[in-house]
């Protein structure tokens, strides 16, 4: 008797160890945010994942920024953190959370000075062997701009200087399109001014 339960223990070991089943691991994609302003009213947000799977979204302050679906509505000035989520299926597992920081300014107050931004980017390709590029802007008001990068993994940026990327290696070498954003919020005397994007490719050809 004791033979056959011993048996019997081995082949239930035995068939739970074939059943056991794997997943497949996910990684989401979520662009960085250029500033916003409240007159916009609304953004679609865009994120994928690696598995195909929707992508939801989270706001971490429903009093500045709301979430339906794809569709964020700004509600009022300030700064909101938008979480991409995805929670996995039977074949893939959950994917690790992804969060931007978003910076909604003001609208225009007639009381304060406007501004404009110049922003020009000196080539629409830039290689890693090229070393950093220097990304240089200006406001009518003469205050600091700041400069954004639609995607880290591909484009860093310190300062004024933008730097390729090692996840710049993407296929067959032909690089990725990056946004370059440059704003400025302004201040107590001047309204932010418009936010000024460009799009440059960037490639890592240094292996």
């Amino acid at each position: 008797m004791r033979k056959i339960l011993l048996l019997s223990g081995m082949l239930v070991l035995l068939v739970a160890c074939q059943n056991v089943e794997t997943k497949d691991n996910q990684v989401i994609s979520f662009d960085y945010f250029a500033p916003h302003t409240i007159s916009e009213g609304s953004i679609v947000l865009k994120a994928s994942a690696t598995s195909g799977l929707h992508v939801t979204f989270l706001s971490s302050d429903t009093s500045v920024a709301t979430v339906k679906d794809s569709v964020l509505t700004l509600v009022k000035p300030g700064e909101v953190t938008i979480t991409a989520l995805q929670n996995g299926n039977f074949q893939y597992y959950q994917a690790a959370q992804v969060a931007r920081l978003l910076t909604i300014v003001d609208d225009i107050n007639a009381d304060k000075r406007s501004q404009t931004i110049t922003f020009n980017l000196p080539d629409t390709v830039w290689l890693v062997s090229q070393g950093f590029l220097k990304l240089n802007a200006t406001s009518t008001s003469g205050l600091p701009v700041t400069f954004t990068s639609s995607n880290l993994a591909y484009a860093l940026i310190t300062g004024n200087e933008l730097e390729v990327a090692s996840g710049a290696i993407v296929g067959n070498n032909d690089g990725v399109l990056v946004t370059i954003s440059a704003s400025q919020a302004g201040n107590y005397v001047y309204n932010a001014a418009q936010t000024v994007s460009h799009q440059i490719r960037v490639i890592h050809d240094v292996h």
